[in-house]
């Protein structure tokens, strides 16, 4: 057990230590280099210039690919504008030569009398229709001019026949 100390102030004694100080150098903590942001900021340039190259060379192949199209585009309208025209000239071209087909005079003439082929086929026509038929039924017509008999004979549509007066 213990006992207890009846004193009121009670001095411990303590031996002084010494403490040796180290010599330290002090670096600044928080603030990086200079060196390190011009190196930082170098490769920051190389990257922005090689990644400009890139989108360059990108565009320039994208410009040469535009224009080559367009060149094909170009080509290819005139191309076919040129067909256009000339189907069109060939188109009109045949237009007119339908719309004016030489249809020649055919005179017949016996002994003293002549009849014209075209007055024959009206008469045919009117001939037909005055049977009760119409005259737009009518898509083959064959006359056979007999000028001995005075007279011309018809088909029509290889089916319907008959006579009319030559003069």
């Amino acid at each position: 057990m213990r006992k207890k100390n009846n004193s009121k102030t009670v001095k411990q004694a303590v031996k002084p230590v010494e403490v040796k100080k180290e010599e330290t150098v002090a670096q600044p903590v928080s603030e990086p280099k200079a060196d390190a942001k011009a190196d930082v900021k170098a490769e920051v340039e190389k990257a922005v210039e090689k990644t400009a190259e890139k989108v360059e060379k990108a565009v320039e192949k994208t410009t040469e690919k535009a224009a080559e199209v367009k060149a094909d585009v170009k080509d290819t309208v005139k191309k076919t504008t040129a067909k256009a025209a000339k189907a069109a000239k060939t188109a009109k071209e045949a237009k007119t030569a339908k719309k004016e087909p030489v249809k020649p005079e055919i005179i017949v003439q016996y002994q003293d009398r002549e009849v014209d082929t075209a007055a024959v086929e009206e008469r045919v026509k009117a001939q037909f229709v005055a049977e009760g038929h119409k005259a737009g039924f009518i898509r083959k017509l064959s006359i056979y001019i007999k000028p001995e008999e005075y007279s011309a004979y018809y088909v029509i549509n290889d089916k319907f026949s008959g006579r009319v007066d030559l003069f």
